[in-house]
């Protein structure tokens, strides 16, 4: 299973890539907010580009859906397993997201397991 550790930010933040039929399923997540000095809320975000249609606008604008939210106290550092994500499927690429901005002070990391099906 590959997972990806990233540095939680204000904008998306790329875990796994969008794949032609396929979809992304998360399998472990863990949120490492002890170097942080804000509580944070981390979400899941399912980016996709929709098929065409008659009408659609050139280009198509890609959806950006959120599939998973959970907040993690300063200080804290919380994990997820595969039971506590099951429903977390994304149909295209899957991103982190956070509420608060990264600063030298106040890191928090976020390490997805992912696979995709």
């Amino acid at each position: 299973m590959p997972s990806q550790v990233v540095t939680a930010l204000i904008t998306n933040v790329l875990i796994a890539a969008e794949r032609e039929n396929a979809v992304v399923l998360a399998k472990s997540m863990t949120i490492d907010n002890q170097g942080g000095t804000s509580n944070r809320i981390i979400s899941i975000q399912d980016v996709f580009s929709p098929s065409n249609y008659y009408g659609a606008p050139t280009p198509i604008p890609a959806e950006d859906i959120e599939r998973f939210k959970t907040t993690v106290l300063a200080g804290d550092i919380i994990t997820l397993d595969e039971e506590d994500l099951k429903e977390v499927k994304c149909l295209g690429a899957m991103y982190v997201l956070s509420d608060v901005a990264d600063a030298a002070l106040d890191r928090c990391y976020v390490t997805v397991g992912y696979e995709h099906e």
